[in-house]
């Protein structure tokens, strides 16, 4: 199996010194390509992954991320304006993003397997009140990560 590769953080968004990081994976079996397709497609989202979630490309490609791609991304209780700063096709790919005083790092890792693809996604936030309300942002980051790999592991089915 290939070596599993690490999120590459910025010092800033690095997970110690973040009050909240969020760590969840998956192995899905099928290949790495159709999972990196279905990731980039940010403006499909919506359609497999939370009802309540909206993406609109505001500066680049318009049906996906690529390094320097600027997006709105509304989740149910946030809304953040994110900047792609990472692209390794079929790899690796973060963005980090900002609403008010929060500062938002988001990275996937994909690895082919030998049970089909190994996806990895982080995410810390800082700022704002997240020194004193992390522990229920975790939990529902959490919840939020874990239920979009289920539904993406789900799209090989569709």
């Amino acid at each position: 199996m290939k070596e599993l590769k690490q999120i590459q953080w910025p010092e800033y968004f690095h997970p110690k010194n973040a009050p909240v990081h969020v760590r969840n994976e998956k192995i899905v079996p099928t290949d790495c390509e159709p999972v990196w397709n279905w990731i980039v497609s940010a403006p499909c989202w919506p359609n497999w992954q939370h009802r309540r979630t909206q993406v609109q490309i505001v500066k680049g490609d318009s049906s996906e991320l690529h390094k320097g791609t600027v997006f709105n991304w509304v989740t149910k209780t946030m809304h953040f304006e994110c900047t792609v700063v990472e692209y390794e096709p079929f790899e690796r790919i973060a963005w980090r993003g900002k609403t008010g005083g929060v500062d938002m790092y988001h990275a996937w890792l994909i690895t082919p397997c030998t049970q089909g693809c190994h996806i990895i996604t982080e995410s810390t936030q800082r700022g704002g009140l997240r020194w004193l309300t992390g522990l229920f942002v975790k939990k529902q980051v959490d919840a939020y990560h874990q239920h979009w790999l289920e539904t993406l592991a789900a799209q090989k089915k569709s």
